[in-house]
């Protein structure tokens, strides 16, 4: 019992993957579908909330994965009777990449690293395209598949050479033992091997230059699994970079620092350019994640776990905030996937018009929202750790982007409305945007209690310096 007890939570959802697969047929409603996984997401959030777990880390990221799962399993209701969807498939296809990302998440061995990291891919590759009668669907998923089958390959090679490097261990503590004391200049293969790794997981989190499929799988995706990648796969990647990089090669902070503060500026600074022309609003958010991804590594630069204590929290306030805006353009149906669509919003849907501000301000970083707070901890810790003019680029690259964001904003407030009323909004639909605002709200008035939160994760990782 002790050896499964940490795996917990991820034997929740996938038992209850398997029992929506086994009794599809007799299971007649989504909706008791949909409250199957809300129960699976809040017995998994329990469950790593009060049973033992790999680590507090782990228990950060897994009840994030929860959250993450249950907010976006809300906004798919919708969309499942619009387009046929099967839903048995869907759902359970979000419970078992939900349990890749915490399998990932609290991998202490290569592994079980890769098995978590391919279960999440794999279901994602399936969810991109599994709305079958959209060929724009079918387009983003065969995209996604071929280069992420090329990302988990350039991860597996890197992860066979640390492997063969430390002498065949497998555990990442084991690892940064056999390889302390090493140089690169004698055996620069173990640089190879870093760089690899980072290359992969680069792909996960859509850091440039490795950021190509996200843009067309968001746009060709339906918003509900635009939203799920865009949160889940992003935050999971993180989440196996700082194991990777804290804890299997802390030696190699000079190597494996310079590669995440090459890949923070490309993001930061193309994400936010790229961002700028773009007319369908998943879109522009996806180049916005490639941007938010450049910010998270910031906090990653410093080489300790408080520095990534301050990513942590960055990937906290990120979840709630861009799910929410994901969950505004759900809410508007295909009226909001165009910017035109937001034209006098705020004459015919006073709330939705500003709840949508709320979230683009969060994600531009003013205050007193959890966007700023995060950014604030970022670019603290850039500064603290001398990384001064990173910072200095991202403050710059976070004014960038308030000129597409703030777009929107002026569309909904200073333009007349061109199109129909808004759909009545659905309860599901109106939770998951209550609770991203509630959270988004509260994270950035008492920043101090997540900023808590965020380091309190990283304190079990590997001792802090002085």
């Amino acid at each position: 019992m002790p050896l499964i007890a940490p795996y917990f939570p991820e034997l929740a959802l996938a038992g209850v993957a398997l029992i929506l697969i086994l009794f599809a047929r007799r299971i007649s409603s989504p909706s008791f579908a949909l409250a199957a996984v809300l129960f699976a997401s809040v017995l998994s959030a329990g469950l790593a909330f009060r049973a033992p777990v790999a680590d507090e880390f782990a228990r950060f990221f897994k009840i994030l994965f929860s959250a993450t799962l249950a907010l976006s399993a809300m906004l798919s209701l919708r969309r499942l009777s619009e387009e046929h969807v099967p839903w048995s498939e869907y759902f359970s296809l979000l419970l078992l990449a939900t349990t890749g990302m915490m399998l990932a998440a609290s991998a202490k061995d290569l592994l079980m690293l890769y098995l978590g990291l391919e279960l999440m891919a794999l279901s994602s590759y399936i969810l991109v395209g599994i709305e079958r009668d959209r060929p724009q669907a079918t387009e983003a998923a065969f995209k996604y598949f071929v280069l992420g089958s090329f990302a988990s390959a350039v991860l597996l090679y890197g992860a066979a050479l640390a492997w063969g490097f430390s002498g065949g261990h497998l555990e990442f503590a084991a690892i940064a033992d056999a390889l302390s004391g090493r140089s690169l200049t004698t055996e620069p293969l173990i640089g190879v091997a870093v760089a690899l790794m980072i290359g992969g997981l680069a792909f996960k989190i859509s850091a440039v230059p490795f950021h190509a499929w996200a843009p067309d799988a968001y746009e060709g995706a339906g918003a509900p699994i635009a939203a799920f990648l865009a949160v889940g796969s992003k935050i999971a990647g993180f989440a196996v970079l700082g194991r990777v990089c804290l804890t299997a090669f802390p030696d190699f902070w000079n190597a494996w620092s310079l590669i995440l503060s090459i890949l923070a500026v490309l993001s930061m600074v193309i994400g936010n350019l790229l961002a700028l022309p773009q007319k369908n609003v998943k879109r522009m958010l996806a180049y916005s994640s490639i941007a938010h991804a450049g910010y998270a590594l910031l906090g990653v630069l410093g080489g300790t776990p408080m520095d990534f204590a301050s990513t942590a929290s960055y990937l906290f306030a990120y979840a709630f905030m861009t799910l929410g805006a994901f969950a505004v353009v759900i809410r508007l149906g295909e009226r909001g996937e165009d910017l035109t669509g937001y034209e006098g919003l705020a004459e015919q849907s006073p709330w939705t018009a500003g709840l949508m501000l709320l979230f683009l301000l969060s994600l531009t970083g003013i205050p007193p929202t959890a966007g700023f707070a995060a950014k604030f901890l970022v670019f603290r810790s850039a500064l603290a750790s001398g990384y001064t003019l990173l910072a200095v680029l991202g403050v710059l690259c976070s004014v960038i982007s308030a000129f597409f964001y703030l777009r929107v904003a002026v569309l909904m407030y200073m333009k007349p409305a061109l199109r129909d009323r808004p759909d009545r909004l659905s309860a599901p639909v109106a939770l998951a945007l209550g609770i991203a605002a509630g959270v988004v709200l509260l994270s950035g008035v008492f920043p101090e209690s997540f900023s808590e939160w965020g380091r309190m994760s990283t304190s079990a990782m590997v001792p802090f310096e002085p």
